[in-house]
């Protein structure tokens, strides 16, 4: 089905290479076929972060800024920031990655805010018990 002449055919032939969990050849034809939309769902359908940061240099590679940035928010999950980032500074596409980074950074902003208030209310709970540990004053009358 790979080498058949319809395009219809090797995409049924990419699907089932993703059925058989066959990922890097279903999104090599995908990307042979110009099928971009297809290889990104493969790519974070697999789960592994090394294809979707290989997808997005082929991306990187052949000035393909729009799918850049489709792929950017496609495997969201997968793709480290530094390396997005990376490959978008390098290339003059920071324009591209900008909304990935600001949702990126919203993120761990988030996510930095949680752990401070989880750490405030522990030290709040420690000063609490050393305070409640000096306040007795036995009496010896």
């Amino acid at each position: 089905l790979e080498n058949h002449e319809l395009i219809e055919m090797r995409r049924i032939s990419t699907l089932v290479y993703k059925k058989n969990k066959r990922y890097k050849q279903s999104i090599d034809l995908s990307k042979q076929d110009k099928m971009y939309k297809d290889a990104m769902e493969t790519a974070f359908e697999s789960g592994n972060p090394e294809l979707a940061e290989s997808l997005l240099r082929f991306f990187v590679e052949n000035d393909m800024k729009e799918c850049f940035a489709a792929c950017l928010f496609t495997c969201y999950d997968l793709i480290r920031p530094d390396v997005g980032m990376e490959l978008a500074w390098r290339k003059g596409m920071m324009d591209y990655a900008m909304p990935y980074l600001i949702q990126v950074m919203r993120e761990y902003t988030g996510r930095v805010d949680v752990l401070d208030k989880k750490t405030q209310k522990k030290e709040e709970a420690q000063e609490k018990e050393k305070s409640a540990s000096n306040d007795f004053v036995p009496d010896y009358m």
